[in-house]
């Protein structure tokens, strides 16, 4: 794990911007990206970066964010020493689904961090040494006029996707369906009571692809969802891109909340066939429950509904359960880290099982390939404690500039049939699949 630099600097400022973020993360390769809704943030370059891997990498990941943080010297370009923390670096992370992944988990504290949230746009630039942000943004191709519109400069990125062309994954779909068959016999057998298995498809681009461009259609079509960037850095070297309708953990201060997806249909059906379908609630109600105990190490007090609500996005309804709760300081008075936390809770029964051990031994042995990141935690946290980890789902890993490898899955409990969990990957798969110019998928 490196070690943080000597002292950085921080300059902050607000800014226009004519169209969003949206409006201009197409025209940019971004380090990081978290949009829902049109807000959220853009991270360009690295400022710091460090990977991590194996049982002790949220640890690791946490240590390092402890001791850089100590580099900074907040406000030190404005003289600013009523600083917020909407005015604060973040760093943008992404942590393995699994500690023996040969993916590496990585964290980055972007160079320079577009921010826009509840009407204020702004740019934070981290230096490390005394070097105008104009100078900064410059090196991104970015400026800001007198009137402080920030406009791209130079040729763009590239505004759309190259062509794509589909290739199977690491298992055909036959495989994929024995799969959830052996599965079923471990449900019957009374070795797990849910299984999360998933399967993997690679895109194949005749260029580079843009990622920019990608998060941008991610986030103008799925707004509902976390578009999620996290991009490749020494170590870690495959970038992160995706947008996920499920959060894993909120932190604002004391305060966590939590949004639980399981159970799901094609927007083809009913909603009604989803609010009365045992089977998707039985798969539900497992997930509620696992994060809930998981949380119950790191809080004081949680809440969750009597009965799931309804998410409903472009391509699929959910069965949904938003959690809330208070931290629990320890005998210091100290709350636990967000990475500790996010610890804590991954994996749900959403994305693994339960028993947890089990499933994860039985995902190991059926799934045939390395999850990487995919279903592990996404998000960002700032100097004050503050997190978003999204768990990522409807996604992909950028192997090299021209392949993706996109991953979806399903829960399997008492009930489940192989060709309904099938269809139900392809559904998933669906919006990354549009996004690269796929609509013929399905």
């Amino acid at each position: 794990m490196p070690t943080p630099p000597d002292t950085r600097h921080t300059s902050v400022v607000d800014v226009d911007l004519d169209h969003g973020l949206l409006g201009i993360l197409p025209q940019l390769s971004p380090s990081g990206v978290w949009i829902r809704e049109g807000e959220g943030m853009i991270g360009l370059g690295v400022a710091a970066s460090a990977t991590a891997a194996g049982p002790q990498r949220f640890a690791e990941l946490a240590a390092f964010w402890e001791a850089w943080i100590g580099t900074l010297n907040v406000g030190a370009e404005n003289g600013d020493s009523d600083a917020t923390a909407e005015d604060d670096p973040v760093a943008f992370l992404s942590v393995t689904f699994a500690a023996d992944s040969q993916y590496a988990s990585r964290l980055i504290v972007p160079e320079v961090l577009i921010r826009h949230q509840a009407g204020r746009a702004t740019v934070l630039c981290i230096t490390e040494r005394h070097e105008p942000g104009e100078q900064v943004l410059r090196r991104h191709g970015l400026r800001m006029d007198h009137h402080g519109l920030l406009t791209t400069i130079g040729p763009p990125v590239g505004r759309t996707v190259p062509n794509t062309s589909l290739l199977p994954g690491a298992q055909s779909e036959r495989q994929y369906l024995d799969g959830v068959t052996a599965g079923l016999s471990a449900i019957h057998d009374g070795t797990v009571e849910k299984l999360v298995l998933a399967r993997d498809v690679l895109v194949s681009a005749s260029a580079p692809v843009p990622t920019g461009v990608l998060l941008a259609r991610l986030a103008a079509e799925y707004p509902q969802t976390w578009t999620y960037g996290v991009a490749a850095v020494p170590g870690a070297p495959q970038a992160l891109v995706g947008a996920t309708p499920e959060m894993l953990v909120r932190l604002r201060g004391d305060q966590l909340s939590s949004r639980v997806l399981a159970g799901t249909i094609d927007r083809a059906e009913r909603t009604s066939v989803l609010v009365q379908d045992a089977k998707q609630h039985r798969e539900h109600g497992l997930a509620v429950a696992s994060l809930l105990d998981q949380l119950s190490t790191v809080t004081a007090t949680l809440q969750a509904p009597d009965e799931p609500s309804v998410l409903q996005l472009p391509n699929v309804y959910h069965l949904a359960s938003d959690i809330t709760g208070t931290l629990c300081p320890d005998s210091t008075g100290q709350l636990p880290s967000p990475l500790r936390i996010a610890e804590a809770a991954h994996p749900t029964a959403a994305v693994c099982g339960t028993p947890t051990t089990a499933a994860a031994e039985l995902i190991a042995q059926l799934e045939g390939m390395d999850r990487g990141p995919y279903a592990g935690p996404v998000g960002w946290i700032d100097t004050r404690g503050n997190a978003d980890f999204g768990i990522a789902l409807r996604g992909g890993v950028l192997e090299d500039p021209r392949t993706l490898r996109l991953f979806a899955g399903c829960g399997v409990v008492e009930g489940s049939e192989p060709e309904a969990e099938l269809a139900e990957t392809r559904v998933k798969l669906t919006p990354m699949l549009e996004a690269l110019g796929l609509e013929q998928f399905r």
